[in-house]
């Protein structure tokens, strides 16, 4: 997950404690709309965007984490080290009451979760 992180990256305080998975992208969707990935709060997994898709490792009594995905692969790896600036809206970090919030950035989110 480093290739996703920026040193300068400076994460944001959530508004709500939630437990979550080693994985950015478990739990999340792609929306062009919105251009980023939006927080579906289960078992998804953003890297498989042709359907809906649980998680594989979940769906096998793993928890998701990945550095142990068969998705984190090196050709993935490059890309999600392009991803860094990709928008982000995870539900516990959306401030109360706003119906414009641009979410944080991929880079962030790893921070984040790397800190748990």
């Amino acid at each position: 997950m480093s290739e996703l992180v920026q040193r300068e990256e400076i994460v944001p305080k959530p508004y709500i404690e939630k437990e979550r998975y080693k994985c950015p992208f478990y739990g999340f969707y792609g929306n062009a709309r919105m251009g980023g990935l939006i927080d579906q709060e289960g078992n998804q997994c953003a890297l498989i965007t042709n359907s809906y898709s649980p998680c594989k490792m979940e769906t096998c009594g793993i928890k998701p984490d990945l550095r142990m995905c068969v998705f984190n692969t090196k050709e993935n790896r490059e890309i999600f080290s392009r991803m860094k600036e990709m928008r982000i809206f995870p539900k516990e970090f959306t401030p109360p009451n706003t119906d414009d919030w641009k979410g944080i950035t991929l880079g962030q989110w790893v921070k984040y979760l790397t800190s748990l």
